[in-house]
């Protein structure tokens, strides 16, 4: 981490993470079997349950694809990487990093249900930028989120943006500043800062390293405003 001269962290993320979401029906899944089972009408605990089992054959299959996949990547050995399946989630723990899978109902529609795939405590950037890396975990990803050490204030954020004048770079926002959605121009991605978090939203399932990319190309388009720059530091 880098420092300031008073000795104040100038990094100002706390902690980085990539989601991809998915959704699908219940009645679709492949261990649903429509002559005994039934689509839940609630998003009930029981519900929950009945979802996990039928999505353990799935999880497990992925977990052990990638678990199978990262080993190789990484050259990981034994004690470097484990897999646990349990309760309608899968989890990857690896000593750079940890990858979950997990299904849930849809609470306003019970008989759907999202999965949502989370890499989290990752090493560092050159871990998401490392090539076996990317190969391994696959465009399993349309968001990553940053969450910052201390509030900001989007207001600042928006004025820094608009004085810069950087030709490259338009943001928009609500009256109320509770965030603020900044654009690249040539860039597909979508920068959306609050009080407490930048997210990077990618119109499609992308590997870490294209996330990564976006937010190198948002920090030095935007890397002489004050009120940002030390927002976009990895």
């Amino acid at each position: 981490m880098e420092s300031s001269e008073n000795g104040s962290p100038k990094n100002l993320i706390d902690c980085l993470t990539l989601v991809g979401r998915q959704e699908g029906m219940v009645k679709r899944m492949d261990d649903f079997d429509k002559s005994r089972h039934t689509v839940p009408r609630f998003a009930s605990d029981r519900a929950q349950l009945f979802l996990a089992k039928l999505a353990e054959t799935e999880l497990v299959e992925w977990g052990e694809e990638l678990f199978a996949g990262f080993r190789e990547a990484m050259v990981y050995r034994r004690k470097d990487i484990s897999l646990a399946v349990d309760n309608g989630v899968a989890r990857i723990e690896s000593k750079d990093f940890v990858l979950e899978r997990r299904y849930s109902l849809q609470e306003d529609s019970p008989d759907s249900y999202d999965i949502e795939t989370e890499l989290m405590s990752a090493s560092g950037a050159d871990l998401l930028e490392h090539e076996a890396f990317n190969q391994a975990v696959g465009s399993s990803f349309e968001r990553m989120r940053c969450v910052f050490r201390r509030e900001v204030l989007v207001e600042d954020l928006v004025d820094g943006i608009e004085d810069a004048e950087a030709g490259g770079v338009t943001v928009t926002y609500p009256s109320t500043c509770e965030y603020c959605d900044a654009r690249i121009e040539g860039q597909e991605a979508i920068f959306r800062f609050d009080s407490a978090t930048l997210e990077i939203r990618y119109p499609s399932f992308g590997m870490p390293r294209q996330l990564i990319a976006a937010y190198r190309a948002m920090a030095e388009e935007l890397g002489k405003v004050s009120a940002v720059k030390d927002l976009l530091r990895l």
